[in-house]
């Protein structure tokens, strides 16, 4: 079988998608409703061990968060936040709380490496985001984050369509339903990204 495409580390992002609290923490809205946070915490090591690699080697890092709340949410998450019998107090990530801040135990973002915030799934849905990874040269995106089966797989589909290269190391990604997010990654590497392992990823730099 052919191997995919390389690319050198100058010509890679890896892009750190939704390790906030309110995902991750046992306290978070996940935490709080009886979720099993543990895999999301774990993968949280496993990203700061890629962003560590990604640092040394070369590759740009860009930390995306998102903000939910009345005033930024679009049409059709209101919509869907009132299916479930939801109000406005309700979202998650709400704009300005304890919940939308980073995990503390994930890596913070250096000085010189963007962090931009959504509004809904899909990352590339930041205008910024296309434009500073094409200004960079960057080819291939590394999907990292939570939750596996929403915003990291729409991010890596999304990367696919606007011609990126996706990778998706498996164990930098988790989510609260591990059956549902492994069927995530089994459906994105049918179709759109590449996934892989942390250790791939690293020795390809290495070897570059």
């Amino acid at each position: 079988m052919k191997q995919p495409p390389r690319f050198k580390p100058s010509e890679t992002a890896v892009l750190v998608v939704d390790v906030q609290n309110d995902f991750v923490d046992d306290n978070g809205r996940a935490g709080r409703d009886g979720a099993d946070m543990r895999p999301l915490q774990v993968a949280v090591g496993e990203i700061n061990r890629l962003v560590a690699g990604a640092r040394e080697a070369g590759a740009h890092v860009f930390y995306i968060t998102v903000e939910h709340g009345p005033q930024v949410d679009n049409g059709p998450y209101q919509a869907r936040y009132e299916r479930r019998g939801m109000t406005p107090d309700d979202t998650i990530c709400q704009v300005g709380t304890w919940g939308a801040e980073l995990y503390p135990t994930l890596t913070p973002p250096a000085a010189d490496e963007p962090r931009l915030v959504k509004h809904g799934y899909d990352a590339f849905e930041i205008p910024e985001l296309d434009r500073e990874l094409r200004s960079r040269g960057v080819r291939s995106v590394v999907v990292t984050g939570v939750v596996t089966e929403l915003c990291v797989r729409s991010t890596a589909m999304s990367a696919f369509e606007k011609g990126f290269f996706p990778i998706v190391p498996r164990e930098t990604t988790a989510s609260d339903e591990p059956e549902v997010a492994e069927e995530a990654l089994v459906s994105l590497d049918r179709w759109y990204a590449e996934i892989t392992s942390i250790d791939d990823v690293l020795q390809r730099w290495c070897r570059q």
